[in-house]
């Protein structure tokens, strides 16, 4: 009874978690973190896991902000290391590496990273609840036959997430380090997947990783600590040097590479990996051999859990800092009132009054400003645009007038209205608007220029004050007029046109010459192929002419 409604409430924190609301979520996992796994735990079966484990994924997808992303990857992955039991954890790990397998290939490279710190998260939570049990054997063996099982070397060899073992095998060693040291007996049990993979993996990428992200660390790191042991320099406790080093220099990866390369199960492409780690350790253990300096072997010295604290007790950061602000001011206000000064609190609630008044004052002239310079010349525009003006006389700044479009057009309908008053006739000047002219087409404006003879005056444009919107191209090529010079040259004397530009661009008083057209190129029509027949046909040479003529002659 007790596993059926837990499998109940579970599926309904499921649609929680994948909610689209930010605060549903939030609650949802505060519940289900708080509240639901720690009373339900032993009767949610793997199914029930997998369920809410789909929906945490979506909550974890939509999680943005790094801030966020962080504190919520924390808190669920405080869940294993919280566990009250080894059951539980590795029930939890279990279906969390299961779910971001088979999610693996959906994740795309913008939310990849967020995916990322997740896993980091889980696997340090994993070492620091092995750590809080001394990495007893049998629940290290538990939780990492989880590790292999689902991530590393999983039974179905799905290609689309292997990405996530490559991961694993990445940041082993960097999640592991805060709880190093640990006993040889214990590195050997966290080791053997790895182990596994150099024997059995057929997937090179993997192997490769393995090798360099694991291995040859330890390698790296024995080298570096026997140098430092052979020169008498003090190696810094707590350091990586010295902490993988030991485990590089006292593991004997050596005795056990031989073994692996030597077993029959081995892959043979995995040998030669295999082989070369082994030579390099051979060369580094015979070095401590030779040197005669002596190294104590690494033991667990034991690491306190840290609790994971929700960022500001569970809430968003930006409601977070909603309620922190509230909690200043109300500290503030308690202690104004405790040291008895009540009249400076009314001081700064009237201070307040006046700068919201003053706002108000600010934001309602700058509406009628802007219905001012918008209106379309009405009554009530013209009495607003009044008004505006008279302050700006009567201000005490004379520079304070400013003579934009709304002033002119007033001043110039009051002008307007006086001379109507006083009978004077008015011809009211109406400010052009520049707009955009359209271009005329050239073959329009080619008609309007050879219309008119070397006489004609009519073809140039009327010039007026105003700039015209038209832009001219200038070309020498299409604005050549010819210009006639005083007095004109005989006819067998006659100079060529002029290189002098035409259009809206000709100065008063020159008047516009003949333009010569040129015409069309006239395509050439194709010769035709001819045919055999007419091939054949052809006209005989000369020599066969000479031939025939002679014969002719001998007839």
């Amino acid at each position: 009874m007790a596993a059926a409604a837990a499998s109940a409430e579970a599926a309904a924190i499921t649609r929680r978690l994948a909610s689209c609301n930010t605060g549903a979520r939030e609650r949802a996992v505060r519940h289900l973190l708080a509240d639901f796994l720690p009373a339900s735990a032993p009767h949610l079966s793997a199914t029930d896991l997998l369920k809410l484990w789909k929906g945490l994924f979506f909550c974890f997808w939509h999680a943005d902000k790094p801030l966020y992303q962080a504190d919520l990857a924390s808190r669920l992955a405080a869940a294993v290391s919280a566990a009250a039991t080894p059951a539980a954890a590795a029930d939890f790990l279990a279906a969390y590496l299961a779910t971001i397998r088979r999610e693996w290939s959906a994740i795309d490279v913008h939310r990849l990273d967020k995916f990322y710190l997740l896993n980091r998260r889980f696997l340090h939570h994993a070492f620091l609840f092995l750590g809080a049990r001394s990495f007893a054997p049998d629940v290290t063996a538990q939780i990492v036959s989880v590790i292999s099982e689902k991530a590393v070397l999983p039974e179905a060899d799905n290609a689309t997430g292997r990405g996530l073992g490559y991961h694993v095998a990445d940041v082993f060693l960097d999640e592991i380090l805060p709880v190093l040291p640990v006993s040889l007996q214990s590195m050997e049990l966290l080791l053997a997947p790895f182990f596994t993979v150099l024997e059995k993996s057929t997937d090179r990428v993997l192997v490769s990783k393995v090798r360099s992200s694991l291995f040859e660390r330890f390698l790296e790191s024995g080298s570096q600590l026997l140098e430092m042991a052979r020169k008498g320099e003090g190696v810094e406790k707590g350091s990586v040097e010295e902490k993988l080093g030991k485990v590089g220099l006292l593991f004997g990866f050596s005795k056990r590479f031989l073994d692996i390369g030597a077993s029959a199960e081995t892959v043979q492409g995995n040998r030669k990996v295999v082989f070369g780690l082994r030579d390099a350790f051979v060369k580094l253990e015979k070095g401590l051999e030779l040197s005669g300096v002596k190294i104590s072997e690494p033991e667990f010295q034991g690491t306190q859990v840290p609790m994971v604290a929700v960022v500001e007790n569970g809430m968003d950061l930006d409601e977070a800092k909603v309620e922190k602000k509230r909690k200043k001011k109300k500290a503030k206000k308690a202690a104004l009132v405790e040291g008895g000064e009540e009249e400076e609190i009314k001081a700064l609630k009237q201070e307040k009054k006046v700068k919201k008044d003053k706002n108000k004052k600010e934001k309602k002239e700058k509406k009628k400003k802007n219905k001012v310079e918008d209106s379309d010349g009405g009554d009530s525009s013209e009495q607003s645009i009044d008004a505006t003006s008279e302050d700006q006389q009567m201000g005490d700044d004379p520079d304070a007038i400013t003579f934009d479009e709304a002033l002119m057009s007033n001043l110039q309908k009051q002008f307007e209205k006086a001379a109507a008053e006083a009978g004077m006739p008015v011809t009211p000047v109406t400010a052009k608007v520049a707009k955009k002219r359209k271009r005329s087409k050239s073959s329009d404006r080619s008609s309007e220029v050879s219309g008119g003879g070397v006489g004609s005056e009519g073809n140039v444009p009327a010039q007026d004050g105003d700039k015209s919107g038209k832009k001219v191209r200038f070309s020498m090529k299409s604005n050549l007029v010819w210009n006639p010079p005083t007095p004109l040259p005989p006819q067998c004397l006659r100079l060529p046109p002029s290189a002098t530009p035409r259009g809206s661009a000709l100065k008063s008083g020159v008047r516009p010459g003949p333009i010569k057209e040129s015409s069309t190129p006239v395509k050439k029509a194709k010769a035709k192929a001819k045919s055999a027949k007419k091939m054949l046909k052809k006209s005989p040479s000369s020599a066969v002419k000479r031939l025939r003529k002679l014969q002719t002659f001998s007839a």
